[in-house]
Parts: C-alpha cells; sequence; structure tokens
C-alpha cells in the first residue's frame, strides 16, 4: 500500500494545539487509476460514527470521498507515536483484503486541512 497526501494551504491561520483535520479519500491500484473505492472499503480501524466532508463540484467529479479519520493532528504537536484506534482482530476475508490491495498495489489518499 502507497499514501499520498495533500497539504493544502490553509483557509485560516491555525493557533498552537488547534486541531487540524485529516482526511481519508480514495483508494484503488496504481495500475488504474480511474478504479477507486471509498477509503473504508478495507477494514481500516474506522471512526465509530462515519463523518463526511462537504465537498464541492470539482470534488464529487474527480471521485472525491472524503471523511473523517481517527488521526489526531495538533497544530505545532510532536508526536512520537500513539494508537489510532483501540487493538482489534481482522477475521479471515478482512486480512484477505488487506493481502489483495498490496498484491495490486493500492494507493490511498489523504488531505490535510482541505
Amino acid at each position: 500500500l502507497a499514501v499520498y497526501a495533500s497539504i493544502v494551504h490553509p483557509s485560516h491561520s491555525y493557533e498552537d494545539g488547534e486541531a487540524v483535520p485529516l482526511y481519508a479519500n480514495k483508494l484503488g491500484p496504481f495500475s488504474n487509476p480511474s478504479e477507486t473505492y471509498e477509503y473504508y472499503k478495507l477494514p481500516f480501524c474506522a471512526p465509530k460514527e462515519e463523518e463526511r466532508k462537504s465537498e464541492d463540484l470539482g470534488e464529487v467529479l474527480g471521485g472525491d470521498r472524503m471523511v473523517v479519520t481517527n488521526y489526531e493532528i495538533k497544530f505545532k504537536v510532536a508526536v512520537d507515536s500513539k494508537p489510532v484506534c483501540p487493538p482489534y482482530k481482522l477475521d479471515k476475508d478482512q486480512v484477505k483484503a488487506f493481502q489483495q490491495a498490496i498484491q495490486e498495489d493500492y494507493y490511498f489518499e489523504f488531505f490535510c486541512d482541505d
């Protein structure tokens, strides 16, 4: 799996410690960029309630499907490591889904402060 992250110029200035949103967008195989799926199609640890970003027409036409993630980013606050979610077990089908995504060289896309 590969990660593509886009940092967009903020529409406002952040205060130290202020939360910076991180959205998961889509995923799909590098070999076919027109084949895209929602990020949580794979069994990543998801927030308890799905919260979608309001998108403009260009984003919708581009196939964007931005959802809020469990990642907590605070402006100018360093973090060595921190669990994103509590430990959980994957069943056989979920493991197979991740294995297939790795074999097919899937990418996934995040947007920070969009």
